[in-house]
């Protein structure tokens, strides 16, 4: 079993495909509760049960993919009716679309084996665009708040070697609008924004890992997760169930600080329904790639690299930054082209 764990260590990680502000905001189990140093640290736990974590969180989207073929901006727009429009270019395309979060933390430890946490994410959202609507040929929209807030527990116990597992449940609540809006070439004023531009998911959503954690000779964290989405939110629609397989890789360069490396693989579905607000009355309904709910998810291999110093009793400072090194995406897609997080955590 510790031999299979070591070869899968390859397949996992944080990696998204086309991401909305929902999904980026998600943190994952590892970094709610590895990351805490309750972990192998009784006389800590012993001093508070209780735990403050801080995460800021950034990525960009820069560039189009079709499945692997990568497609320049000009191959995306439609230029009017001296080119023939089709499902695969748009008289909207956004550019550059910049997503960051912030994250606020409390976490409990009940016991020995059980953990419990909330999460409530801030984020803000940026998406330059281009377009062939008068007026509209160069413009940006912003959108910020309150995304989803997460629930979850997580119950670990240790096996007969040096490792840990771990089960984690948890409840995303709907607490982020979807009901953002902002100025765009479909009509003067403000209209609904598409789905990047939402700051929830409006649905009742079911995370849940299983997590193994060998904290021997060979310090390393594998993970499968899932995100399950539960009905239709009020715009009709419901985001993609992502499922991941991810790993981490610790050595230990002194007693306060630790370097990691991260590989992994996610799939992301597309969106359920659609919201007929975001279409045109017109023989191609969709604007813009991301007003079409087929044109998101996809599978994507992602590396991260980051570092970890516990600079105070108590207290851990994390810098993490990652980038996809393979995307297959349901496109034309805007494709990842990296990430960071920098985090905070303190027991309190």
């Amino acid at each position: 079993m510790k031999y299979l764990l070591i070869v899968t260590v390859v397949l996992g990680s944080k990696c998204l495909a086309q991401s909305t502000p929902s999904e980026f905001a998600e943190m994952n189990f590892q970094e709610l509760f590895e990351q805490s140093i309750y972990e192998g640290d009784t006389d800590r736990y012993l001093t508070s049960p209780w735990l403050l974590g801080y995460q800021y969180k950034t990525v960009t989207f820069e560039g189009y993919l079709d499945g692997v073929k990568k497609l320049s901006f000009d191959d995306v727009l439609w230029n009017g009716p001296g080119e023939v429009r089709t499902t695969k270019n748009f008289p909207v395309v956004p550019t550059v679309i910049t997503q960051t979060a912030h994250v606020i933390s409390v976490g409990h430890q009940f016991n020995s084996n059980w953990k419990g946490q909330i999460s409530v994410p801030y984020i803000m959202q940026k998406t330059d665009h281009i377009s062939i609507v008068s007026s509209y040929n160069f413009f940006i929209i912003e959108t910020e708040g309150v995304g989803d807030i997460a629930v979850s527990a997580n119950y670990s116990w240790n096996d007969v070697g040096e490792g840990l597992w771990g089960l984690s449940l948890g409840l995303t609540l709907p607490t982020g609008s979807i009901d953002e809006l902002g100025d765009t070439p479909r009509a003067p004023g403000d209209q609904e924004l598409p789905y990047t531009m939402q700051l929830g998911s409006g649905t009742y959503d079911f995370p849940i890992e299983l997590s193994y954690h060998n904290t021997g000779s060979h310090d390393f964290y594998l993970g499968l997760s899932g995100n399950i989405r539960t009905g239709y939110n009020s715009r009709n629609y419901r985001l993609g169930n992502n499922f991941t397989l991810r790993g981490r890789y610790q050595m230990e360069l002194s007693s306060t600080l630790r370097t990691y490396a991260e590989l992994g693989f996610r799939y992301s579905g597309t969106i359920k329904g659609q919201d007929d607000s975001l279409l045109v009355n017109a023989p191609f309904p969709y604007p813009a790639s991301i007003t079409n709910p087929k044109l998101y998810g996809g599978k994507k291999i992602d590396a991260g690299l980051g570092l970890s110093w516990t600079f105070v009793k108590d207290s851990t400072f994390n810098i993490e930054i990652g980038m996809p090194i393979y995307e297959n995406l349901n496109g034309p897609q805007p494709k990842e082209q990296w990430r960071s997080t920098i985090s905070f955590s303190k027991i309190i």
